[in-house]
Formats: C-alpha cells, structure tokens, sequence
C-alpha cells in the first residue's frame, strides 16, 4: 500500500509529534485573520486532509456511526477552512 512508508515513518516518532502539530495547525489556522488568512485556510485544509487520509486507512474497521462521526469532523474543518478563506472566520 502507498501508505505504509508515511505510516511508518509517524510510527516512528515520538507519540506526542502528530496530536501537537495538528493542534497547533488546527489553532493558528483558526487565529490567522486578516491579509493572513490565506494561511489560516491552508493550514485548516493540511489539518483536513490529515483527517481525511486516516479515516481512509481506517474505513473498512469502522462502524457506520463512526464513518459518520469522522465524516463529519473532516467535513466541518473544510467548512471552516473555506469560510477562512472567503473571509467569514
């Protein structure tokens, strides 16, 4: 699988790296505003895609209340994204 070399590479770090970085993505991009706020959707968008790649690698395992449940925070982090980037967050 084209995942597995990423995977392994997250697995070998430090378990702390990935849920720090994503808050951190996940917090800036939300605070950036103003002629920053290009960034603050890029940001939301590198924080959805993340999502949304687990939750491809974890489809099959998954019930369907929660395929919904992640569907539903991927979508609504590309919601905010794109309100960032129009300029109504």
């Amino acid at each position: 699988e084209a995942s597995a070399p990423i995977l392994m590479r997250l697995h070998g770090m430090p378990r702390w790296v990935i849920p720090v970085v994503m808050g951190l993505l996940l917090a800036t991009g939300l605070f950036l505003s103003g002629s920053w706020a290009w960034l603050g959707a890029l940001m939301l968008l590198a924080v959805s895609a993340f999502l949304a790649w687990l939750l491809a690698l974890s489809w099959p395992m998954l019930t369907t209340g929660g395929r919904l449940a992640r569907g539903l925070v991927v979508a609504a982090v590309l919601g905010l994204a794109a309100l960032k980037a129009l300029g109504k967050l």
